[in-house]
């Protein structure tokens, strides 16, 4: 029989075992489960050690598992499924005690905004939990309900957002804008100037509460006297998302204009587009008769829900960090 000191198995080890068998490859598994290579090849030592047994062997194809792993996986496996039920009864628990929050801000603000967020939260460990929404029927409405903790919008003003149930947190100004069409579009053929783009067919994705109030580009071709005609498109009540541009924007016709710096800076997810900055010269004679959009926060005036103040100084500062 063999000696084993079952007593210093740790999880990890029991879970790379499992892994190790299943996929025979150690960069493989490194790769699932995001952690360093070595870190891998240690684990499986320490399993060996535990076990008292090579428990694989090293073939052309990969790590071949021997006869006594063949018969240690199935009990290792359960063992890792259990740990994993405890870790999800643990996560409901402190889900139970936490302080939920409801956040609406749009996908095309930041990428990794719950990644960012939630590390912030359990780096500062507090009892927060939050559901993200990219929709509402009325915004404003909702804030002041409380159905809606915290918002962020962009805006050209804050005349569209006064209510005086809700506080209002002017944030960063958007002082750029980011053309967005397929790459097969005759525009990219051309001088690429404002005239130009009022040729086509143009989507207006600002995202404004007011969704029948022109945006900055109409505005612009309406006092220009430069003819502007929208695509047809149903976004429905939760506005434009960063997965839907293409399916908007691969016709060959249609062109938008944006002020999040995510469409270009993440351009590489959406294949089939071009994205570029406009100029300077051009963004600022687009603006030279209007207010450049800001992002605003937005929150129930009086809520003195606790963290609530730490949850928008830090949303402030990721909107600082990430947006530009």
């Amino acid at each position: 029989m063999k000696n084993m000191t079952l007593d210093s198995l740790d999880m990890l080890s029991a879970n790379i075992l499992v892994n190790l068998y299943e996929k025979h490859s150690a960069s493989s598994v490194a790769m699932e489960m995001n952690i360093p290579a070595p870190k891998v090849s240690r684990c499986l030592q320490h399993a060996r050690m535990i076990f008292n047994d090579p428990l694989f062997i090293r073939k052309k194809h990969g790590l071949e598992p021997n006869e006594f792993t063949r018969q240690l996986y199935p009990l290792v496996k359960a063992l890792v499924q259990c740990g994993e039920q405890l870790h999800q009864l643990e996560s409901c628990h402190d889900l139970a005690a936490s302080q939920m929050m409801v956040l609406y801000v749009s996908d095309l603000l930041i990428a990794e905004l719950p990644q960012r967020l939630s590390g912030a939260i359990s780096e500062a460990q507090l009892p927060i939990s939050y559901e993200l929404r990219t929709g509402s029927v009325d915004l404003l409405e909702d804030l002041a309900q409380g159905l809606i903790d915290l918002a962020i919008v962009s805006e050209s003003s804050d005349k569209a957002l006064q209510d005086d149930r809700l506080t209002i947190t002017p944030l960063k100004q958007l002082t750029h804008l980011y053309l967005l069409c397929s790459l097969k579009h005759p525009l990219l053929q051309q001088e690429i100037s404002l005239a130009n783009i009022a040729n086509y067919p143009y989507l207006s994705a600002f995202g404004q509460l007011d969704r029948q109030a022109p945006d900055p580009f109409q505005r612009y071709c309406t006092q220009q006297r430069l003819s502007c005609h929208l695509a047809p498109v149903d976004l429905g009540r939760e506005g434009l998302e960063f997965n839907q541009l293409y399916r908007y924007l691969s016709d060959d016709k249609t062109v938008s204009l944006l002020p999040y710096s995510r469409v270009y800076e993440h351009s590489e997810l959406l294949p089939g587009l071009h994205v570029c900055c406009l100029s300077g010269m051009d963004t600022a004679r687009l603006y030279q008769d209007q207010s450049y959009p800001r992002l605003y926060m937005l929150s129930r005036s009086g809520r003195s829900a606790a963290h609530l103040d730490w949850l928008k100084q830090e949303i402030g500062q990721l909107i600082s960090q990430n947006v530009h």
